[in-house]
């Protein structure tokens, strides 16, 4: 299992956030700083796999993670603030009932950049496996929580780390700081849509706004805060051509977040799938 190392943790955030984006390459890491936090686990060297084998290491290391393990480390990283822990929710919703498939290299779906887009899953294919930095997807998980929950390489990589992290047990605060962001969000207003609740949540717990609008990502991928009549991740695969969004100026919500609107609530079924400890009376389905 893998221990929280703070001076891995510092390289890593440092190393990839500079003027306010994460960058591509270390930015002031001096060697020894890497080759420490690579010892750590918390940098990694890229790595080059096909389709097909992202396929397989996904649906392999989700048969070793149950619902109960990422609901119990979304709940113990309310209070921790251990964002990591936070984004195997989406990333195992994701990944549930994600098809075990081949890519179709057909001309009707190559891009203009020659790539091979694949339909079920959204994996841009080129003819030469391409490098995927593992670092900036890392940095994602410690800094937000995730940001690309449902994209192929990040719910895999997440759902690795996962796994070798040690896990924290949930405690009496943590439940009630879920009960409190769930009793928020069954009371907005109807029309109320999630930017709403990501400011409401503002005293709910230890976080920043951004910090808050990926936790409200984490749980409408998890289908608690599922919008009606759109496809959820916490009983079936949802699509590439499923993922609708908006072309609203500004709106940059990922699916189905991006369609939640509080008349929705709180879905009781997703809920008790992902934290069967939870007693919760609210509104929703």
């Amino acid at each position: 299992m893998k221990l929280l190392d703070e001076r891995a943790r510092k390289i890593l955030l440092n190393t990839h956030w500079g003027s306010g984006w994460p960058g591509e390459q270390p930015q002031g890491a001096t060697a020894e700083d890497i080759s420490y936090a690579k010892s750590k686990g918390y940098l990694f060297d890229e790595v080059r796999y096909r389709h097909d084998e992202f396929v397989r290491k996904l649906i392999d290391v989700r048969k070793e993670i149950t619902a109960k393990d990422v609901g119990n480390a979304f709940l113990a990283s309310l209070s921790t603030r251990r964002l990591e822990l936070r984004s195997a929710l989406a990333s195992f919703a994701f990944a549930s009932h994600f098809p075990d498939h081949q890519i179709e290299h057909s001309e009707r779906f190559r891009v203009p950049s020659g790539a091979t887009l694949c339909p079920v899953c959204g994996f841009f294919e080129f003819e030469k496996p391409q490098a995927q930095n593992l670092n900036v997807l890392n940095f994602e998980r410690h800094k937000w929580g995730g940001v690309r929950h449902d994209d192929l390489i990040y719910a895999w990589f997440d759902l690795s780390q996962f796994r070798l992290e040690t896990q924290i047990e949930p405690t009496k605060d943590d439940v009630e700081i879920l009960r409190n962001i769930l009793r928020i969000a069954a009371s907005l207003p109807d029309e109320a849509r999630p930017g709403v609740l990501a400011k409401e949540l503002g005293g709910a717990l230890k976080s920043n706004l951004n910090e808050r609008r990926m936790l409200i990502e984490i749980l409408s991928k998890a289908g608690v805060l599922k919008p009606w009549g759109r496809p959820s991740y916490d009983n079936e695969f949802v699509y590439l051509s499923q993922r609708e969004v908006t072309f609203e100026h500004k709106n940059d919500w990922r699916y189905p977040a991006i369609w939640w609107r509080g008349s929705d609530g709180v879905n009781a079924s997703a809920l008790a799938k992902f934290f069967p400890d939870i007693e919760f009376a609210g509104g929703g389905s």
